[in-house]
């Protein structure tokens, strides 16, 4: 008869070991998952509060120390941190760090806490906080009275008053930047000694101050943007104001001045023409360069009134039948004898016949003068000036052209723009305004012509307007030019 075998037993030992190793790898994953939960929940937390951080920078209009105030308030809500406190540069506050935002908990509030950080005066280049790149501990007690000291500049008597009136044992300093730019700085207050945190402790914090650095920079640009602006806003009201008080200014004084200039004119050019007796040939001398410097102011005070016209909206053209070749004549004869008295040849062919058009006579008499003068004026001792008037199937043209220094070709395109003169003006002319060849594009373009110009340096400029016959032509000139059916 076969015995049947019996099956063997595992030693007790082994099950228990098995059993151990169970235990040991269940409790080490525990721990784990304890720890992976705490920092998801660290994580969770640092999350939402940057939302809200970025919500508080982003989507609010309030003055940067409310938002500072609120992002402080947010830490102490999602912390243990007893007292917060925000730091902030302000646009145009030099290398201060003013109080920004403080926040307390509940069972630490004390009434003095405020008035005490809003004496500390911190400042971005101080030796204190060039030394530490990102964060520092500083340890609140007696024996690191100089530290506390330099860091919120204050005596260390001060300091150490601070120090017992505070209550807290440490503070940890995290500077907010932005590139490499400092915009500000968080301090908590912990109850802990220095030597006593964790990395727990300020794990959050250091997390927290580059985004916050950030938000915060984008917070102050826009604030510096907006600072700029009310400033230009307000310096262009006082401009315009300004602008306004000098046109009126302008306007008031070429008014009173022009009358009396006008006679001072005309009795110069009584006595130079023998009304008041005959003259020696010096006081003829004299008395010419005087009735030459009434003529240009009266000139001046033209344009003068024409700028403010135009600023003011007065500025109107009033057309009635002109016959240039008459104007032309007029304004060259007032400018003969400048031009004898500086050795210039001034030449003009008067058409014997020559279309009417309609123009605003006083407002283009000046801008024939304005061509003519600065001809007679930029040309040198010896040269000539010609003055062409052609008519042509469609058009009337006037042209003056001189030998003079001419127009730089860099210059040519500023040249009608106001109070623009060229360099080389400028010195044979010290005393030109830069209005004529404004205001005579002005008067010209708003009759419907246009202005024509030529020039190269050290050879001579020529200076013109084109007006269309269509446009200007009188009726009755027009019919005359219609060939006969």
């Amino acid at each position: 008869m076969e015995m049947t075998p019996q099956p063997q037993r595992k030693p007790l030992g082994g099950v228990f070991q098995k059993r151990k190793q169970l235990e040991r790898n269940l409790e080490h994953i525990t721990k784990v998952m304890y720890r992976r939960n705490r920092e998801l929940a660290e994580t969770n937390k640092m999350l939402t509060l940057l939302r809200t951080i970025d919500a508080l920078v982003l989507e609010s209009h309030d003055p940067i120390e409310t938002i500072c105030k609120n992002i402080a308030h947010a830490i102490t809500e999602a912390t243990d941190y007893p007292v917060v406190t925000m730091l902030t540069k302000l646009p145009h506050a030099g290398n201060e760090l003013i109080l920004g935002g403080l926040s307390l908990k509940d069972w630490y509030a004390r009434d003095h806490i405020q008035s005490i950080f809003s004496t500390i005066h911190v400042h971005s280049q101080s030796k204190w906080f060039q030394r530490f790149s990102r964060r520092s501990t500083i340890a609140l007690d007696a024996d690191n009275s100089k530290e506390v000291a330099e860091l919120f500049n204050v005596t260390e008597a001060e300091a150490l008053n601070i120090v017992e009136q505070l209550s807290v044992k440490t503070l940890y300093v995290v500077k907010l930047t932005a590139g490499h730019k400092l915009v500000g700085a968080i301090m908590v207050g912990f109850l802990n000694r220095a030597d006593q945190l964790t990395q727990t402790d300020t794990l959050l914090l250091d997390r927290l101050s580059e985004s916050v650095g950030v938000a915060l920079d984008n917070k102050l640009l826009f604030e510096e943007n907006r600072h700029v602006l009310r400033q230009l806003k307000e310096t262009n009201a006082k401009l315009r104001t300004l602008d306004e008080t000098k046109d009126d200014f302008i306007g008031m004084a070429s008014h009173q001045l022009r009358t009396p200039l006008t006679s001072v004119k005309g009795y110069l050019s009584l006595v130079l023409e023998g009304d008041a007796g005959k003259i020696t040939a010096q006081q003829r001398q004299l008395l010419t360069q005087a009735f030459i410097s009434s003529q240009r102011m009266v000139f001046l005070i033209a344009d003068l009134l024409n700028v403010s016209r135009l600023k003011t909206g007065k500025f109107v053209i009033e057309t009635a039948p002109v016959n240039l070749a008459d104007m032309v004549t007029d304004e060259i004869g007032q400018l003969r004898e400048t031009a004898a008295a500086r050795d210039l040849t001034l030449e003009f062919q008067k058409p014997a016949h020559f279309p009417a058009i309609d123009l605003d006579e006083t407002k283009t008499r000046q801008v024939v003068m304005n061509f003519l003068d600065n001809a007679v004026y930029y040309t040198p001792s010896g040269g000539h000036i010609i003055v062409t008037l052609a008519e042509t199937p469609k058009s009337v043209e006037l042209r003056v052209t001189d030998n003079g220094i001419g127009v730089p070709k860099a210059e040519q395109h500023h040249l009608f723009s106001k109070f623009y003169r060229a360099k080389n003006a400028q010195k044979a002319r010290p005393d030109g305004t830069g209005l004529g060849l404004f205001m005579a594009k002005k008067v010209i373009i708003a009759q419907g012509g246009a202005i024509t110009f030529t020039s190269k340096e050290g050879e001579g400029s020529t200076f013109g307007f084109v007006f269309p016959k269509k446009r200007n032509l009188q009726p009755a000139e027009a019919n005359a030019n219609q060939p006969s059916s």
